[in-house]
């Protein structure tokens, strides 16, 4: 799902990051499918809109998103180029300045060490003002994988998104105990409400299940409701 730069709560996320003065950044959550790599992609966006040489790293190794451009198959749109940086979201089908996921066993060891990563962050950031780096779940801690405690222990601020509705509260508190071992300065959370129902829908919903109510007045209530501007921007 691609979520567009230009959306209000993404840009309330971008205020946020600015004010922290933050030039690297961890996202990451407590399990996979939360929206990490969405939400990633679009501050990426909404940074290069801002000015900034901001490069986007994937180190979901579990669900990469990224893919170099030089591997893009000659017949689609992307023009060819030998750029190290460029690569195609094969999610959103845009292309942005990033790093895919490394391949190399060795390269995936060497980066599982903290120092190591933090040595290749600073590399990063003598090219680019900003590196936004797409972390696996914290869950997801195995040995085929960058761990997101590591990661986020080695930028200056980390972001964690909850999917509304789906992710439980105990391996939430599981989860931020597990960053903050990690002296990962987390600076919000964002809500994925992929699941959760506005609260719009849910009026809908009650008037529908009032069956005493003629078919005629209940539509028009429904009607009214969903033209209502001030229950579109509430969950």
């Amino acid at each position: 799902m691609r979520i567009p730069s230009c959306h209000m709560e993404i840009e309330q996320i971008f205020l946020q990051l600015e004010q922290q003065d933050s030039r690297s950044i961890c996202i990451t959550s407590t399990n996979s499918g939360e929206g990490v790599s969405s939400l990633a992609q679009a501050l990426t966006e909404r940074h290069l809109l801002a000015g900034y040489r901001t490069l986007l790293v994937d180190l979901n190794l579990q669900n990469p998103s990224l893919i170099p451009l030089s591997l893009i198959p000659s017949d689609t749109d992307v023009a060819e180029t030998n750029s190290h940086y460029l690569t195609f979201s094969q999610h959103n089908s845009v292309v942005l300045s990033g790093l895919a996921v490394p391949t190399n066993k060795a390269e995936i060891v060497e980066l599982r060490q903290p120092k190591n990563l933090k040595k290749r962050i600073d590399t990063w950031l003598k090219e680019f003002d900003k590196v936004i780096i797409d972390a696996s779940s914290v869950s997801q801690l195995n040995t085929n994988n960058i761990p997101a405690q590591t990661i986020a222990g080695c930028c200056e601020s980390t972001l964690m998104v909850i999917l509304s509705g789906q992710t439980l509260q105990t391996e939430f508190k599981d989860a931020l105990e597990k960053l903050e071992h990690h002296n990962a300065n987390i600076i919000g959370h964002v809500f994925n409400d992929k699941y959760q129902p506005s609260l719009k829908n849910e009026i809908c919903r009650e008037i529908q299940r009032l069956s005493f109510l003629p078919k005629k007045i209940s539509t028009r209530l429904i009607a009214i409701v969903q033209r209502n501007r001030f229950l579109s921007t509430v969950v």
